[in-house]
């Protein structure tokens, strides 16, 4: 299929999770022990639902439907706010069960069995698709670790895509060649993330990133957005345009004001050095620039089979 920026299409995307989701609460590979124990200890910790409905707004006044990929513990404490997302017209995926990723940052083996994901997986959908009475067939790997052996068992479930996938230069969360990946969909090997011929059935829409003389950079927004501003991530949404379609993603946590309460089990504060309105700003900016671009906005669920 051949795109350019007049014709490719945008997924705008929201994480919804919170600031403590990150590996300072939620270690690689816990089942959920630390975050309830922190939970426990700090119950009114939570910052990110509170910026939800700012997050509808937004979309609201561009025309803009989203996918909106819930942690799943994170929607059963927020019902009501699952709820108002699918009643505004939202997708609703799966970002994983407690938010914990499935790979050891540093090995990239797998810290879970395919019988212990394909069981958390199953949880998590159900208890999403209970809460906002719609199936559920998208999926983001948390943190976007992410490997074959995981898109095998979303598939075996009845998944009909994923968006974790993030070719670039700084760093590989995952186990897997990433051979010939590019920023456009595609359809994945079985037990591999480079593409495959064999599969029709699940599709990958992999973040999309610019390339500078080689060196590629993530610029599906999210912490880059925060931390190197919207011109880069513009630079980057411009040229996977011309390849193809790409996605756009951010968190309701990004345009947070308030400070983040119980600093010391932030090990990476540099993360959120920027946030609030000034991120808002530029996530306002970014949707703007891309559709003056002519590019046009889709949810995942509703991109039809545009893999190469």
């Amino acid at each position: 299929m051949t795109t350019n920026a007049f014709t490719s299409r945008v997924a705008v995307s929201v994480d919804v999770e919170d600031w403590y989701h990150g590996p300072s609460v939620m270690p690689a590979g816990d089942s959920g022990a630390a975050l309830e124990r922190f939970l426990g200890a700090h119950p009114d910790a939570g910052r990110g639902y509170r910026y939800i409905d700012a997050c509808l707004e937004m979309l609201k006044r561009r025309g803009i439907t989203a996918t909106f990929f819930w942690v799943a513990e994170y929607a059963r404490r927020h019902p009501d706010l699952l709820r108002r997302v699918a009643a505004a017209g939202h997708e609703i995926g799966c970002h994983g069960l407690t938010h914990t990723a499935k790979l050891d940052p540093r090995s990239g083996r797998p810290l879970f069995t395919r019988a212990a994901f394909a069981e958390r997986t199953t949880q998590a959908r159900k208890l999403l698709q209970d809460i906002c009475g719609r199936a559920v067939i998208g999926y983001r790997a948390p943190n976007a670790y992410v490997s074959g052996a995981m898109l095998d068992v979303l598939e075996d479930l009845g998944f009909r895509y994923d968006s974790s996938v993030s070719v670039n230069s700084l760093y590989n969360k995952t186990d897997s060649s990433l051979a010939g990946v590019g920023t456009r969909p595609y359809y994945p090997a079985r037990g591999e993330l480079a593409r495959g011929k064999e599969r029709r059935a699940l599709i990958e829409f992999p973040w999309p990133y610019l390339d500078l003389l080689g060196f590629k950079m993530q610029s599906a927004g999210g912490p880059f957005l925060r931390l190197f501003g919207r011109t880069l991530i513009l630079r980057g949404l411009s040229q996977s345009l011309r390849r193809g379609h790409t996605v756009f993603y951010f968190h309701p946590i990004d345009i947070c004001n308030e400070d983040f309460p119980f600093e010391f089990s932030l090990k990476r504060p540099f993360l959120w050095h920027c946030k609030g309105d000034r991120v808002k700003r530029r996530i306002e900016r970014v949707l703007d620039a891309v559709r003056e671009r002519a590019a046009s906005f889709e949810t995942l669920l509703n991109d039809p089979g545009c893999a190469a």
